[in-house]
């Protein structure tokens, strides 16, 4: 019994949360990309395509909020802010870039000056840059490198580039389960279930209207599924069956 009962802790703590099993929990390694179309147009339908969010993995586990919201999505571990910009110039030259474009993606080799100029470029000086702030991918410590060079973007450029600052607004939740109000995973980089929905509001404030109606949690409630109940749920099923299989095996 000792040997199952350590497998059950093992199973507590890997059991995934429900949004995981409806979306399919992602890996946050390298070289694959996901993608995922917008749930509605915040443009409504004769304006274009959905805004864009083009990212690295913190946006993997988001990815049905962030759809939720209002965004179509392009995600990819370890993917570079250069790389980003690629994405948005592949859609420009198959003619469907919307109009907003948002990049979430420094936390991976950085950003530079060139390459702020080279998103204006490919966006168009009718399409609007949004920038996110990280923390840093090696060490999720606050803020990732490079993070200044986006301040001065946004100042230089109010008209083409807004800034949102997700660590300022995260900051107070830049912690791991079991401690309340947890936004993170524990690499303190990517947001866990309960960031997830967190990340994809804060986000939604730069589409019309923001988040739908009934999406935006309470900052200071964690907001989100808790996933324990479901994991705590299915363990005690799978000991019941295992239970069942060994009084069979003894009759």
């Amino acid at each position: 019994m000792v040997g199952l009962a350590l497998a059950l802790v093992a199973l507590v703590a890997l059991w995934p949360a429900p949004s995981a099993m409806a979306a399919g929990e992602p890996a946050f390694g390298c070289g694959h990309v996901h993608t995922a179309e917008a749930q509605r147009n915040p443009y409504g339908p004769n304006d274009g395509p959905p805004p864009i969010a083009i990212g690295d993995s913190t946006m993997l586990l988001p990815i049905p909020d962030l759809t939720r919201v209002g965004f179509d999505v392009n995600a990819k571990g370890c993917r570079g802010f250069k790389q980003s910009v690629w994405v948005a110039r592949d859609l420009r030259n198959r003619g469907v870039l919307p109009r907003l474009i948002l990049i979430n993606a420094y936390g991976n080799g950085g950003v530079n000056d060139d390459l702020i100029k080279f998103a204006l470029k490919v966006i168009g000086p009718k399409g609007t840059l949004v920038l996110v702030t990280a923390y840093n991918a090696d060490t999720g410590e606050a803020p990732a490198p490079d993070t200044d060079v986006l301040v001065k973007a946004a100042k230089d450029h109010p008209d083409q580039i807004k800034l949102l600052d997700w660590v300022k607004y995260s900051l107070p939740h830049h912690k791991v389960e079991p401690a309340p109000g947890a936004w993170f995973l524990p690499d303190l980089f990517h947001p866990n279930f309960t960031g997830a929905p967190q990340y994809a509001n804060f986000l939604a404030q730069v589409l019309p209207g923001g988040a739908p109606s009934g999406t935006t949690e309470d900052s200071g409630g964690g907001g989100g599924t808790p996933w324990w109940p479901f994991a705590l749920g299915g363990a005690a099923l799978i000991l019941a069956a295992l239970f069942l299989v060994r009084r069979r095996v003894k009759s």
